[in-house]
């Protein structure tokens, strides 16, 4: 069996920017991969990669052929399920995962953050959120809800200087056992 893959699509199913999930699904078999499931039809698949696939290429890949079929460009962020692990494990937040985990999200960089150039970032210009930098993520935590804060993911963007998108952590933990089923 080959790797297993989390991907994640940007700014999909908002201004006309559709992706069904059906289009995800067609994109990601027609470079070979399997066991392709998708969550919450926004923009999230695990899939058990092609057989000699590199999952560094992957997202390229899959960006390419999702435009195709939809007709705009539509990035595509990955992760192995190993650095999928690794985002759980390393919540820097257990209480809010715990307790409020519709409001903890995790942004997902497609590279990783110079930490010299986020170091002086300050969350409290946008309110009384919580940003945590950690690698190629941040933690986000919006005690007030995501929906009407200032500090938004092209706020965050800009700072970290790198496309990235976000998911709630409910998100995040649906996610880990998608790919924990495909590793069985």
């Amino acid at each position: 069996m080959g790797d297993v893959l989390v991907a994640l699509l940007r700014a999909v199913n908002v201004g006309g920017r559709t992706v069904r999930s059906a289009d995800l699904k067609a994109a990601a078999s027609e470079l070979g991969h399997t066991q392709i499931a998708t969550y919450a039809a926004s923009g999230n698949a695990v899939l058990v990669l092609a057989p000699d696939a590199d999952p560094a290429t992957i997202g390229p890949r899959l960006s390419r052929a999702l435009g195709r079929q939809v007709g705009f460009a539509v990035p595509v962020i990955t992760r192995t399920a190993a650095a999928w692990d690794r985002i759980v494990a390393d919540v820097p937040c257990p209480e809010h995962a715990a307790d409020d985990p519709s409001r903890l999200t995790v942004v997902v960089w497609d590279g990783t953050p110079d930490p010299d150039a986020v170091a002086g970032f300050d969350p409290g210009r946008y309110g009384e959120e919580e940003v945590v930098w950690h690698g190629a993520e941040a933690y986000v935590y919006y005690p007030h809800g995501i929906g009407r804060s200032r500090l938004t993911l092209d706020v965050l963007s800009r700072e970290a200087g790198l496309v990235g998108t976000a998911r709630n952590w409910r998100t995040v933990l649906a996610l880990a056992q998608l790919a924990d089923e495909r590793r069985a």
